[in-house]
């Protein structure tokens, strides 16, 4: 069966209240009011920056103040990293994930090499104070921020004492006895446990991209498959054949999803390396945004000796998929 509305609103990050976003631009100085804030890139919001947000909001609540989400742009690993990682989520989606939390509002600093040159002290009296009047601060106990990561959570709280502002670092969430990461959940990903990603985001693994032109064999096999073009920068599960759902224009579809270059049809031209068999749609969504969540690992991707094998495989793949989500669209707009 597809799941119930509210959980695929949840797996596309489409939220019915949110709050407002706010970029923290040099020398705004936009007064925001007294704040309890939480301080992170929260790539991914998996269910330990959840568990810290929803600490922050508790927080907040029992001082009388704002409770704020403190976060960047770019990924501070863009910037000062030696490459960076594959994203979890899109700008947008973290932001509106952020912003779906229950916090009352999300401050986006921009994030330059100026910016990580300054130490605790400066980004606070610099950047954040003279906008936040922060009474209270909510980090993870692996927090690190400045040059070369010096500033810790024990250097924060010491600052923090001599300003009248208390500073948390809490212990970090665990699953199956270890610590959940977004570097954690991007090698679940690149096993191809979309499950366990899943379990430990909260949700699916989400993508989005746009559908361009593809090969054209599918539609002449009885599956015709939407070709989408994703930002090379978004994490991907490993190749292979996933369950999924796919949201389109509101709508919701059961998904058979083909991850990396088809082994049989590698040497056409056209062949993505992401790919749709969205069950119950017929209609050309060539040029339509698309975004997919990952269920559940299907197999591993194959060459096919012939192509009435590869016929039967892919349509049983797309039968066990109908079986789990059914054979029509939801709309959930």
């Amino acid at each position: 069966m597809m799941p119930a509305r509210s959980e695929l609103q949840r797996a596309f990050l489409v939220a019915g209240s949110t709050c407002p976003v706010v970029r923290l631009e040099p020398g705004s100085g936009m007064p925001l009011g007294r704040a309890v804030i939480a301080i992170g890139a929260f790539d991914g919001f998996h269910i330990g920056h959840q568990t810290l947000i929803a600490k922050t909001i508790a927080d907040a609540r029992e001082r009388g103040a704002g409770a704020f989400v403190v976060t960047f742009d770019p990924d501070p690993d863009c910037v000062v990293g030696p490459g960076p990682a594959p994203r979890l989520l899109c700008l947008d989606d973290r932001l509106r994930a952020l912003a779906a939390s229950g916090v009352d509002g999300v401050v986006v600093v921009p994030f330059t090499p100026e910016l990580a040159r300054l130490d605790h002290a400066a980004f606070f009296e610099q950047v954040l104070l003279p906008s936040l009047d922060v009474c209270a601060v909510h980090v993870g106990s692996d927090f690190r921020m400045g040059a070369g990561g010096a500033s810790d959570v024990a250097a924060l709280r010491s600052w923090g004492d001599a300003h009248g502002i208390e500073v948390f670092g809490h212990t970090l969430v665990l699953a199956d006895g270890t610590v959940v990461s977004a570097t954690r959940i991007r090698s679940l990903l690149a096993e191809g446990d979309v499950a366990g990603a899943a379990y430990e985001l909260g949700r699916p693994h989400l993508v989005r991209g746009t559908v361009v032109s593809g090969r054209g064999k599918g539609t002449g096999m009885g599956f015709p498959t939407a070709n989408i073009s994703v930002d090379a920068a978004m994490q991907m599960p490993a190749d292979g054949v996933y369950a999924g759902l796919a949201l389109l224009d509101d709508i919701v579809w059961p998904a058979a999803v083909n991850v990396g270059l088809p082994p049989t049809f590698a040497s056409l031209p056209g062949s993505a390396h992401l790919e749709a068999n969205l069950i119950g749609l017929s209609d050309n969504v060539r040029g339509h945004d698309i975004a997919l969540a990952f269920c559940r690992f299907i197999r591993p991707s194959r060459v096919f000796a012939t192509n009435d094998e590869l016929v039967s495989t892919v349509l049983a793949n797309i039968d066990e998929i109908r079986s789990d989500f059914g054979g029509s669209g939801v709309a959930i707009g």
